[in-house]
This record gives C-alpha cells, sequence and structure tokens, in this order.
C-alpha cells in the first residue's frame, strides 16, 4: 500500500517511542494525541472515525456464561442482550 513520507516518518516515531517507553505509555500518548487531532478534523470525518473505533469495538468477542447449560462461551459484544446472547435464553424448544 502507498505511504506518504508523513506516514512513514510516524511510524518511525511511534517505534522509536515503543522501544524507549514500552507499549502502555506509547498508547496512551498515542490515544490523548488522537483526541487532540480529532477536534481538527470536520464533523463529518469525526464521526467516521467514530464509527470505525465502535465497529471495532462492537467485534469483540466476550465471555458469557449459557443459562442453558452453564457453559462460558464467546460472542461478539454487539450481541449482548440481544436473541444470539446465550446468557439470556429464557425459552428452549426441542
Amino acid at each position: 500500500m502507498f505511504s506518504t513520507q508523513n506516514q512513514l516518518d510516524l511510524d518511525v516515531e511511534i517505534k522509536q517511542m515503543e522501544a524507549d517507553e514500552g507499549y502502555a505509555y506509547s498508547a496512551g500518548y498515542l490515544s490523548s494525541m488522537v483526541r487532540d487531532m480529532l477536534a481538527l478534523l470536520p464533523k463529518r470525518k469525526q464521526k467516521e472515525f467514530i464509527q470505525q473505533l465502535k465497529h471495532h469495538n462492537d467485534m469483540k468477542m466476550v465471555a458469557v456464561k449459557s443459562l442453558m447449560n452453564g457453559a462460558e462461551c464467546m460472542i461478539p459484544r454487539k450481541n449482548l442482550g440481544t436473541v444470539s446472547d446465550p446468557s439470556t435464553e429464557r425459552h428452549w424448544s426441542m
């Protein structure tokens, strides 16, 4: 994929920060920078960015306990509390 020089420079600087400070510090720093930079974008682009982040978070697998057999299973976070959530099952058919 094509990358601009700014993107390549950013990659180098982020890798250097990770090497010097560690991943946790780098993640926190970059998170605060994203919030600051988001304010510079037009509202439409802000919304697109937030929707992409929401989609990523919705696809995260979470553990729930099935009411039917007590087994723990993994479902996407977006399915919590829906008909696809085995922890909310109320009726079973044979």
